[in-house]
């Protein structure tokens, strides 16, 4: 009876402790890796025939293969290999019509991909084989544009990455959209994305991209002064510049090759990649946005007087305004959207700002002005220079509004983030870091803004508890970390004090607590069986007696 009992104590451990780790497991953060895709569906108010497509029935269709040449926004130069079907014939199968403007690919993890008609299906896009000439792997140094093929994109079946071997392929990647380069230097592989199960084809105009932004706006500045570029998220939208005179087109250079998803990543390195403009003589340059899915960006020009002043002449102060970049956003919960905080004057030695929400179980904002909306209600949210303590504020209102607004395109995941940054097996050359000099301007520094007012009677008028007012980050620890591109002062036919009111669609629920039920399942479980065991150990105490 000793031996028996001995042996189930131990068998009774061994389950419980099975059972606490699996609950413990359930916790813990797990990455969610994605199934190839088995269809296609083609819907939207481009097409008069919403159709689906199995991956059987793309099997049977006649089979296009191709190596294809690409660029990833680190930027590292790639080849793929892929075998599929022509995204032309689908659409045709689909019937798409004339007016159809706008692709949307969507997988089934949830990323999205945005094309438009023309950059995808109407401009040539092309194999380059000489894309690792110059370089093998460093995507900022152009390869040869010689004897480029002309490919077609496709939903691809089975594919490879890294190589240019066709008996590599598999379909672990599949359903993929796969498309070629416009020029040797276009960064597409953020466009190959993977699982795709539907396609969206829209006749909503494309909207265009943000002009872009220099640190310095313009005038007179000392010999060697850096000038630095930026898009408003300067990730996948581009800015092209000349220093001719010539209008900037995608065959012109670019200055953000490496995307602001990686500079976290490459703190030492980024300006060997994104080299900053050097002055040495009088100087004019024009700009303009380029990326997927929207319409190029107005072309700006920044002119630049090279004087005989030097660094030690510039002033340099806090920062006199701050304003925000749109008027009105309308999302739904679930939605976000970036807004740009914009910091002056030019010479203010430190344009960081902190985010904050007056209610974050409406909206919350991160570090970099990301909202997200997260419920309905209203709230503020707030930018606030570290220096000076300058506002300006962003009104957030949970309405029935539909996000139709084209201020109001949902930020789309990023496919290049299915994958991880492939860096060149060459180290990259560092370049020693220069002191940007700051430009005179002879403006009084009132250390308060209308802005701030303006803030301030946003907050009052919103009457939310303060204990729901907070920054993600204390202040103090935001201002060692955070880190906003500096930009330059707005034409001062912008109106300062933006107030951007953001309505909230129909409220879907969040699938946030799942997880959590089954944690507390096995753990009633575990005190279930405890208290059995229990009664049990008893009950033989009992009978042994």
């Amino acid at each position: 009876m000793t031996v028996n009992r001995k042996w189930f104590y131990r068998f009774l451990i061994t389950i419980l402790s099975l059972l606490l780790i699996g609950s413990v497991n359930l916790i813990q953060p797990t990455v969610a890796v994605a199934d190839p895709s088995d269809s296609i569906e083609i819907m939207g108010d481009g097409v008069t025939n919403s159709i689906t497509f199995s991956r059987a029935e793309l099997e049977d269709m006649k089979q296009y293969q191709h190596v294809y040449s690409t660029i990833n926004t680190w930027p590292t130069k790639k080849w793929y290999v892929g075998r599929g079907v022509k995204l032309r014939e689908l659409l045709a199968r689909a019937g798409m019509t004339d007016e159809a403007k706008l692709l949307t690919f969507t997988s089934t993890d949830g990323y999205s991909v945005t094309l438009t008609v023309k950059e995808l299906l109407q401009d040539k896009r092309y194999y380059f084989p000489g894309l690792k000439d110059n370089h093998p792997s460093d995507g900022s140094v152009a390869g040869s544009a010689d004897d480029a093929k002309s490919v077609e994109p496709i939903v691809a079946l089975v594919s490879v990455e890294g190589s240019e071997n066709p008996d590599a392929m598999n379909d672990m990647d599949s359903i993929m959209l796969m498309c070629g380069q416009r020029v040797v230097t276009e960064q597409t592989n953020n466009l190959f994305l993977k699982y795709i199960s539907k396609i969206e084809v829209s006749t909503t105009p494309p909207p265009k991209w943000d002009s872009p932004r220099a640190n310095f706006s313009g005038g007179e500045v000392p010999t060697g002064t850096l000038i630095e570029l930026s898009s408003k998220r300067s990730d996948d939208d581009k800015v092209h510049y000349t220093t001719d005179g010539s209008t900037p087109t995608i065959n012109s250079p670019v200055f953000n090759w490496s995307a602001s998803r990686w500079w976290t990543q490459r703190p030492d390195t980024l300006k060997s990649i994104n080299k900053p403009i050097e002055l040495k003589k009088d100087t004019v340059i024009k700009a303009r946005t380029i990326g997927p899915g929207k319409e190029d960006s107005d072309v700006v020009t920044f002119t630049y007087q090279v004087g005989s002043m030097t660094d030690q002449e510039l002033p340099s102060g806090p920062p006199t305004e701050v304003t925000l970049d749109q008027e009105e956003i309308n999302l739904k919960v679930g939605g976000t959207f970036f807004l740009q905080a914009i910091v002056g004057p030019d010479y203010a030695e430190d344009k960081r700002v902190t985010w904050s929400s007056s209610n974050t179980r409406v909206a919350v904002v991160d570090n970099h002005g990301l909202i997200t909306v997260v419920g309905p209600g209203t709230a503020v949210i707030s930018a606030t220079t570290v220096v000076g303590n300058l506002t300006a504020a962003c009104k957030v209102i949970a309405g029935s509004r539909e996000a139709v607004d084209k201020q109001a395109a949902p930020v789309e995941l990023i496919p290049d983030k299915q994958e991880k940054p492939e860096v060149p097996a060459d180290p990259e050359t560092e370049v020693p870091e220069t002191d940007q000099p700051d430009r005179v301007e002879k403006e009084a520094i009132t250390g308060h803004s209308a802005d701030a007012d303006r803030a301030e009677e946003l907050l009052a008028e919103t009457e939310v508890p303060e204990a729901n007012q907070r920054y993600l980050a204390p202040k103090e620890a935001a201002a060692a970390d955070i880190t906003t591109t500096d930009i330059s002062v707005q034409p001062e036919d912008n109106p300062a004090g933006h107030i951007i009111e953001v309505s909230i669609g129909d409220t879907v629920p969040l699938q946030m607590q799942n997880r959590w039920n089954t944690c507390v399942a096995i753990i009633f479980i575990f005190l279930f069986l405890s208290g059995a065991v229990k009664k049990y150990v008893e009950y033989t105490k009992e009978v042994a007696m």
